[in-house]
């Protein structure tokens, strides 16, 4: 493993006292996309396909199943649930499987709850057939983090926020299916089973392609420093602002401007399209930047968008509060990522499983409580969580910007070394 992204940490000896400070990256260092890279962005592009897929096809679960808001929620936190078991268990099962075992192994679990949740006509059914998906989704994106964290070591943040690019354009190819498959009346289940192919091919195509793990003492073993675990709660608060837009932000702009449920997924492509923007800009950015200044922009932006969002009664209002939130929330998750992992560089996986597991939790805890709120207020009630995430999350960020250092100094100065003899 290796150091920050925008950052080689490098040790300097002077007396017998070791200490380390932040250098950055020679500008000749480039980024370079290899099979595996590509491999990684396409699998974790129909994850992101079918992680969606939840939250916007509650409106159409409780139209066809009678469900109330807490009921429609539960479909989101199933997902979430799954995840969050994913994240605690993947170090161990990478040990016990190996990683390119556990990556095809996880996206065949995926697929089979996807399966499920185009096949049951009773909420029992649907929720835990998005439970399967989560579970498998959740291991499938901690392997796939951690291996481009390992792969591209230096140069993880630029990685990780390309292959989040990759999916939020998998969003907006979603919303794209859906308003066709709508307007074929071919349904929203269509949508979600024409996506299986991907994995299919991807697997037959690079079913020998090596994905390697570092040892097992680096991946699921050891302690993680104390700032990390403020980062993960930072990244909680960030994960529970985005999954209230992403779980019911068509209800919200449905009930809000007073248009039809297809009409209301179909703005939501605002959202998903600031999100490309928006991470598109960051995946740049972060080559110069220290991620944490990015986050810092992020937020605000974030805040902006809400506010333009949260009053309005008319799409052309929810258009562009849509569109700003996406540019804001579609950076916090990888840049707030590429932060955490950073802050543990030795240790991608583990790091990487307990940050999948608290964003899980966000993903699990934030839709159900804006869905039991909106069932005793409204919604527009209940999305007052949102900010309250956000100034949390800004908080957490001043924590971790005045604790990286000193924590992470040490063993950063020891991996720069490693990492240089690659």
């Amino acid at each position: 493993m290796s150091t920050t992204p925008q950052h080689a940490i490098r040790g300097a000896t002077a007396g017998g006292r070791s200490r380390s400070r932040l250098m950055v990256e020679p500008p000749g260092l480039e980024f370079h996309r290899d099979r595996l890279t590509w491999v990684a962005y396409v699998v974790l592009a129909w994850f992101a396909y079918l992680q969606a897929a939840p939250g916007l096809v509650i409106a159409h679960l409780r139209e066809e199943l009678g469900l109330s808001y807490s009921r429609g929620g539960l479909h989101v936190a199933a997902f979430a649930a799954g995840s969050m078991v994913a994240g605690v268990t993947s170090a161990r099962l990478e040990h016990a499987l190996g990683r390119r075992a556990l990556l095809w192994s996880a996206a065949a679990l995926m697929g089979a709850g996807a399966i499920g949740l185009t096949a049951g006509r009773i909420a029992e059914v649907t929720v835990g057939s998005v439970l399967v998906m989560g579970l498998g989704g959740g291991l499938l994106l901690v392997t796939i983090q951690a291996a481009l964290a390992d792969h591209h070591g230096d140069r993880r943040a630029v990685a990780l926020t390309e292959a989040n690019v990759a999916a939020s354009i998998a969003y907006v190819v979603l919303i794209g299916v859906l308003s066709v498959t709508a307007a074929l009346h071919a349904g929203w289940r269509v949508a979600l089973l024409a996506s299986l192919v991907v994995p299919v091919l991807t697997w037959w195509r690079n079913r020998r392609l090596a994905i390697d793990a570092p040892p097992p003492s680096r991946v699921a073993r050891g302690r993680l420093p104390g700032v990390f675990w403020v980062a993960a709660a930072m990244l909680f608060c960030t994960t529970a602002a985005e999954w209230c837009i992403t779980a019911w932000g068509a209800t919200f702009v449905e009930d809000a401007a007073g248009v039809p449920t297809d009409t209301a997924v179909a703005l939501m492509a605002a959202y998903f399209g600031g999100v490309v923007a928006g991470r598109v800009l960051g995946s740049r950015l972060a080559r110069r930047h220290d991620p944490v200044r990015l986050l810092a922009i992020a937020l605000a932006v974030t805040a902006a968008g809400f506010a333009i969002l949260w009053p309005s009664t008319a799409p052309a209002q929810a258009l562009a509060g849509l569109s700003l939130l996406g540019i804001g929330l579609g950076n916090l998750f990888p840049m707030g990522l590429s932060v955490a992992v950073a802050l543990a560089p030795r240790r991608a996986a583990l790091a990487s499983g307990r940050a999948v597991a608290m964003t899980s939790f966000a993903v699990l805890l934030a839709p159900l409580t804006v869905g039991t709120l909106a069932d005793a207020a409204s919604l527009k009630a209940a999305l007052g969580v949102v900010p309250v995430a956000l100034v949390l999350a800004a908080a957490g960020l001043t924590l971790v910007r005045r604790g990286r250092a000193p924590a992470s100094g040490a063993p950063a100065a020891a991996v720069a070394t490693s990492s240089s003899s690659r």
